[in-house]
């Protein structure tokens, strides 16, 4: 079966395929012993594949969904880091990654594998894959306040807009939030409330696609299965005809 090079590396489990596209693009991508810097070349199960002068082989796939606790590190490597999601999940699992990133001051549903592929669906903005988070703001949000962030708000040159909102309870000083985006900015639905003027104090993401965080406490994990994974994720099986490309 003939795939492209970035999508063959991701289905190996090595990496997600924008990381494989920077693997290739660097140079430590060989196919048959020559450097490849095109991550859409095609390559086949004729093909030797290595990636920084090792044989790429294929992993056997792993999913896992985490309740990431405030305080907790969602990149794989930070050497700043006390802790990161991959220190909450089982060593034995061998080596998996982050499937996006919440930041360090947000808690609750993530998804850790070694899928590079679903991955790949989960993150990149053109798939819209929803994303729905329990925001607590400071002061009370009217109905403009609403209908601002549904419409979208320019913040530092970038467009922040969430694809549904609503307060659900008013408590003292506070508002609690329901807020869904399709798209995943860097801090996007704190820098949202920050441009109509609310503070978030706490946020909590409690579902992506159609996986709900349910019955996992904070820092808890547990396993899923592989076409669950796609299914709930990204609404569809995963493709067939293996993981890598032999």
């Amino acid at each position: 079966m003939v795939k492209r090079l970035n999508v063959c590396i991701a289905r190996a489990g090595l990496c997600s395929r924008r990381k494989a596209d920077l693997l290739i693009k660097d140079g430590k991508v060989e196919v048959n012993g020559k450097v490849v810097r095109e991550p859409w070349r095609d390559v086949s199960g004729s093909d030797t594949i290595s990636v920084g002068g090792k044989p790429l082989r294929s992993e056997k796939h792993v999913y896992m969904v985490l309740n990431k606790p405030k305080g907790v590190t969602s990149t794989v490597a930070d050497k700043f880091a006390e802790r990161t999601v991959v220190d909450l999940v089982p060593k034995k699992s061998g080596r998996v990654y982050p499937a996006g990133r919440l930041d360090k001051d947000t808690s609750g549903l993530m998804v850790v594998t070694n899928d590079g592929e679903l991955c790949y669906g989960l993150t990149h903005p053109k798939f819209e894959i929803e994303k729905e988070y329990v925001a607590t703001v400071d002061g009370k949000l009217d109905r403009s306040a609403l209908e601002r962030m549904a419409k979208g708000v320019l913040d530092e040159g970038e467009l922040l807009k969430a694809k549904s909102v609503r307060a659900e309870r008013s408590y003292g000083a506070r508002t609690e939030a329901r807020v869904i985006i399709s798209e995943g900015k860097k801090r996007h639905i704190r820098r949202m409330f920050k441009c109509i003027g609310h503070r978030v104090l706490e946020l909590r993401r409690v579902r992506i696609g159609s996986l709900r965080l349910e019955g996992l406490k904070e820092g808890e994990h547990k396993e899923i299965d592989g076409d669950m994974a796609y299914r709930l994720l990204l609404g569809r099986s995963p493709r067939r005809g293996g993981s890598g490309c032999r």
